[in-house]
């Protein structure tokens, strides 16, 4: 009988949250973005970001686990998601030049790709980028077992190429 009641109010806390979750969520679009959960920094959502959503901070590039399935914005998580390294959208079974962002989940370990939006921070990215060189091969094997490919010391051209054209010098990255 105990298990049965702290379950009910566990799940009604849960709710609780998601209300405010979801309430706080509407007031923040009719403003035109949100408050990022990591840095703490305003994200504009607009147009010219080059992408028709965002869940993660242009400056940090800290997402927040705040989807179950892609949009839904019905996760109970809602813990910090971290970007681990860059990945590319694979269409069919070939790989597009689209760099992705790899999020992992603080909270929960669920792992997520976001696209990158054209207001992101290049120099971040970057860091990013260099970073995932150094992931363990525990990691990268978890991370293959999902069919994600994290980009590796071979792509650095196509990495640079992406964010500043290929005609960019990468002499000094």
């Amino acid at each position: 009988m105990k298990r049965a009641h702290k379950r009910q109010k566990r799940d009604d806390w849960q709710n609780r949250r998601s209300d405010r979750y979801i309430a706080r969520k509407i007031r923040q679009e009719k403003e035109g973005g949100f408050k990022c959960s990591h840095c703490k920094q305003w994200v504009v959502v607009g147009q010219y970001m080059g992408t028709s959503n965002r869940n993660h901070c242009c400056q940090c590039l800290w997402s927040k686990h705040v989807d179950v399935k892609k949009g839904d914005r019905k996760a109970v998580c809602q813990a910090g998601m971290q970007p681990i390294g860059l990945t590319f959208r694979i269409e069919g079974s070939l790989r597009s030049g689209e760099l992705m962002l790899v999020h992992d989940c603080m909270g929960c370990d669920k792992i997520s790709i976001n696209r990158i939006a054209a207001d992101d921070s290049e120099e971040r990215i970057l860091e990013i980028f260099n970073l995932s060189l150094t992931l363990s091969d525990g990691q990268k094997d978890v991370l293959n077992a999902a069919g994600i490919y994290i980009a590796t010391a071979d792509d650095r051209q196509t990495v640079v190429g992406a964010l500043f054209g290929y005609g960019y010098n990468i002499h000094g990255f």
